[in-house]
């Protein structure tokens, strides 16, 4: 069974997520699993995944199945 979970906390995503697509400014910046994620040289994603604070905090969603 598949389901999709929408949320902002990455600890929660990491735990449940076989696969993680990260959204910001409704558009799907990144997909991977938990370990491509953790590893993106991206730096929107960065700054959301390392906690910095910062615009793109509040404009990212986690979604993972």
């Amino acid at each position: 069974m598949t389901g999709i979970v929408v949320t902002h906390d990455m600890r929660s995503a990491y735990t449940v997520g076989d696969r993680i697509a990260m959204l910001y400014e409704g558009k799907i910046r990144q997909v991977g699993t938990v370990a491509q994620i953790q590893q993106t040289e991206d730096p929107v994603v960065r700054q959301f995944i390392e906690g910095r604070p910062g615009e793109a905090r509040e404009r990212f969603a986690v979604v993972w199945w």
